[in-house]
């Protein structure tokens, strides 16, 4: 037909409106936080309204992207099983929790420095909090479950998202650190428990995406990059990192000041500091292992565009901003604990980086929502043959046969 395919109806949007979308939530909301954290002109009236906008815009993008996904799994309740089973779309589910987190931290934000709310909105952020932490949990667990149960995997398949539940974890740890300092004023008790919380699910979390990194790192050397529309998952693996970094910095510094005032007599005064002392070790090598792995991604972006020129727009590509931002903030985390210009001045530099690509991509991604080519469904394509099946084909006029066999589709 002239002129492309026609254009999808909204009904047909909704259908093929994926989890990948709350990728654009962890994007937006990394770079508001980010924005928020600049090192230069800190506090400064633009950077307070550049956040707000953002914020606010994030929020709206919540609100409606969340309704999309209720009224998808409403409309179509036979894709939820599909999404379930398929190996790349169920775990992009845990886009959701970490995007919202993101709200809640700027909120925090509001509260705390622009004197939003009182100690009742101080609660409810502490309750959104855990809901979306037990959220996480299920998620992370529920589909690590549905992958060793209902998806089938291969070496030559993995792709970074597998990490995406296990980051949701990540990223709720270190709000429940920012929660546990606003709390500390409010209540001694629920500070510290907050904290260990948050604490313990940094490390389960970092544990779960150490370990799928490491088999990611495999499937690179043995299988070489992931195919062009999903090779710039690669710097999902990023998030990690960056991450939990930030994580254990925020939930070390607070519990160094925490547990000698609220078990005084019994803990060991220094005690909080070694812990610190531990998680800032930890979060140096974090950073270390983030810039490792900005090279090897990098690498395999540039070897496919090499090989097999350029590679599509579509919603993958927002899977870029998000782990360069919690990058760019744990160095700029960095460089306040040391007091370093060098790690500010690196912070500031990928803050800018991070903030052209995300104007960028939300530009790219706002005309493909126009045309709606953008909305396109992987857990839902129907294959060209079935799903199995051996058949032998005798060309006219030979005697040879023919054999045809496909096993399965993806």
């Amino acid at each position: 037909m002239l002129g492309g395919p026609p254009r999808k109806s909204w009904r047909e949007c909704i259908r093929n409106f994926t989890w990948a979308w709350h990728t654009v939530i962890m994007g937006t909301g990394g770079t508001s936080a980010l924005v928020h954290a600049f090192p230069y002109w800190n506090g400064s009236p633009a950077i307070k309204v550049v956040t707000l906008m953002v914020f606010c815009l994030n929020l709206l993008l919540f609100v409606l992207f969340t309704g999309a996904t209720v009224a998808r799994y409403i409309m179509f309740p036979d894709t939820w099983l599909k999404m379930i089973r398929h190996p790349t779309q169920g775990p992009l589910m845990g886009a959701f929790p970490a995007g919202a987190t993101t709200l809640i931290n700027i909120a925090l934000v509001a509260h705390q420095e622009w004197n939003f709310g009182g100690t009742g909105f101080l609660y409810t952020l502490w309750g959104c909090w855990w809901l979306d932490s037990i959220v996480s949990y299920l998620i992370a667990f529920g589909m690590l479950h549905a992958m060793m149960v209902e998806q089938k995997h291969a070496l030559d398949t993995m792709t970074a998202f597998w990490l995406l539940p296990a980051i949701s974890l990540i990223v709720a740890s270190s709000t429940g650190g920012l929660l546990s300092i606003a709390l500390k004023a409010q209540s001694m008790e629920l500070a510290i428990s907050t904290a260990l919380f948050s604490l313990t699910m940094v490390i389960i979390g970092l544990s779960l995406a150490l370990m799928m990194i490491t088999v990611y790192l495999a499937r690179l050397v043995i299988s070489g990059p992931p195919e062009k529309l999903l090779v710039l998952s690669s710097f999902v693996a990023l998030g990690p990192f960056g991450q939990g970094g930030y994580s254990l910095l925020i939930n070390g510094q607070n519990l160094s000041e925490i547990l000698p005032l609220y078990v005084s007599g019994t803990f060991p005064e220094a005690g909080g500091q070694i812990i610190f002392s531990f998680c800032f070790c930890g979060a140096y090598i974090l950073w270390s292992m983030g810039i490792c792995w900005i090279i090897i991604s990098s690498n395999s972006i540039l070897s496919v565009l090499r090989n097999e020129g350029a590679i599509p727009f579509s919603i993958t590509y927002q899977g870029l901003i998000f782990p360069n931002a919690v990058f760019a903030l744990l160095s700029i985390k960095l460089g306040n604990v040391l007091n370093s210009d060098i790690f500010r001045g690196f912070g500031a530099a990928w803050t800018v980086i991070v903030f052209i690509l995300w104007l960028s991509i939300f530009a790219r991604t706002s005309l493909a929502v126009i045309d709606r080519s953008i909305f396109v469904a992987p857990d839902i394509v129907v294959p060209l043959l079935p799903l199995e099946f051996t058949d032998s084909i005798k060309p006219a006029g030979t005697s040879h046969t023919i054999s045809i066999h496909q096993s399965s589709f993806t």
